[in-house]
């Protein structure tokens, strides 16, 4: 019984945690402000709060340290910076460097690619009204951010789930009036996708070291 319990409870997590969203929400006028949001907890991204400068604390003399310490301190940095790449340099040579960091590219990609298809565009509006000093000027401009914008957004849409979008770009035939852009993005993705490809990715870079 207790087994099945355990086995009950860790199901309950997993599905306690497949339920957490990680929400980020974009908005784009004159300035860009990005939030993040998990759960109930908001934090706003951009823009950035200005930082109030800290007065400046005078530094105590530092003391003098023997020659005699120097050397043993540079020992010890000599030993730590002995890692696992050095390592493997020595004993597999350049080849089997370059060979782990195909490996870990890979992995990396496979990754992404796994987290990014399990995330939700719910709302993505892009607006931009395009001015330039004459009709020919606007019409080059109109068909450059046309064939920039729109393959952008079928690139996205096609690697994410993209449930709502809308597009539009319109020339303005006036001078007098500046180019305006406009978005506003909502994404989320579950936390459990997030956790699952990091496990998979673990796993795999584990037996990528056993081999090597």
């Amino acid at each position: 019984m207790i087994a099945l319990y355990i086995i009950l409870g860790i199901l309950l997590l997993l599905f306690l945690i497949s339920l957490i969203r990680v929400q980020v929400y974009a908005q784009y006028t004159d300035t860009l402000t990005l939030t993040l949001r998990v759960l109930f907890v908001t934090i706003k991204l951009l823009p950035a709060k200005e930082k109030k400068k800290k007065p400046e604390k005078k530094k105590a003399p530092e003391k003098k340290k023997t020659e005699e310490k120097k050397p043993k301190k540079e020992e010890k940095e000599k030993e730590k910076k002995q890692s696992y790449l050095s390592k493997l340099k020595e004993k597999k040579g350049l080849s089997g460097l370059l060979s782990l960091f195909t490996s870990v590219a890979k992995i990396a990609a496979g990754m992404l690619k796994s987290i990014l298809s399990h995330v939700v565009i719910k709302k993505l509006d892009v607006g931009i009204a395009l001015s330039g000093e004459d009709a020919a000027s606007v019409a080059v401009s109109y068909g450059k951010v046309c064939s920039t914008l729109y393959p952008a957004v079928n690139v996205i849409s096609s690697v994410m789930v993209c449930r709502d979008y809308n597009v539009v770009v319109e020339p303005v035939f006036d001078p007098d009036k500046p180019t305006q852009v406009y978005a506003d993005v909502h994404a989320y993705l579950r936390i459990i996708f997030v956790l699952a490809a990091a496990i998979k990715a673990a796993v795999k870079l584990l037996i990528v070291r056993i081999k090597l």
